[in-house]
């Protein structure tokens, strides 16, 4: 008979210690070890990176495929956060949900999985703002309320967004795909 074992961030910890190159993501007790990053992944992510940086500074700390703690069973790395400033720059802690601003996961390839594990996990933890950044255009998804979220819109090539929660930063999408 096969035996499930479910993980805590701490054992998460200590595997990745050992093995620094295994991406690892621990949701809802389950190990998953993230895919290669590709150049295509890795360029449009720098684009996003570039776009962003000059509009907030001073007004949220950036971070790039750095955990998120969730619960002590979930530990995802989104592709990108933006978070509330802080002084320590969450150098003492992972950062949680309330210090979100903004998630964005570049789902070029992993669209059912960020759609169908990563959403909803996400939303259950009140993440209040989700961008995944798919092949027909951004699709951005906020109010979270029991598992899901309730506002969802797609940003095609040519519109503006404008964050939920720093509405200062007004974008215009055009990635270079």
């Amino acid at each position: 008979m096969a035996v499930r074992h479910r993980f805590k961030v701490e054992e998460v910890l200590a595997l990745s210690a050992l093995e620094p190159e295994a991406r690892l993501e621990l949701l809802e007790g389950e190990v998953y070890e993230m895919a290669p990053i590709s150049s295509e992944h890795a360029g449009l992510l720098d684009w996003l990176l570039y776009l962003l940086a000059g509009r907030v500074l001073g007004k949220a700390h950036l971070r790039v495929q750095s955990p998120l703690y969730l619960s002590p069973e979930s530990l995802p790395i989104p592709d990108l956060l933006l978070l509330k400033p802080r002084e320590d720059f969450y150098t003492g802690a992972h950062p949680t949900p309330e210090a979100v601003l903004l998630l964005v996961e570049v789902s070029l390839s992993s669209s059912p999985f960020d759609r169908e594990v990563k959403l909803p996990l996400y939303a259950r933890h009140g993440v209040r703002e989700v961008w995944l950044w798919e092949r027909e255009g951004l699709l951005v998804h906020r109010e979270p309320k029991e598992g899901a979220y309730h506002q969802r819109l797609l940003v095609a090539k040519g519109e503006r967004i404008t964050p939920l929660l720093l509405p200062e930063v007004e974008i215009l999408w055009e990635p270079p795909l």
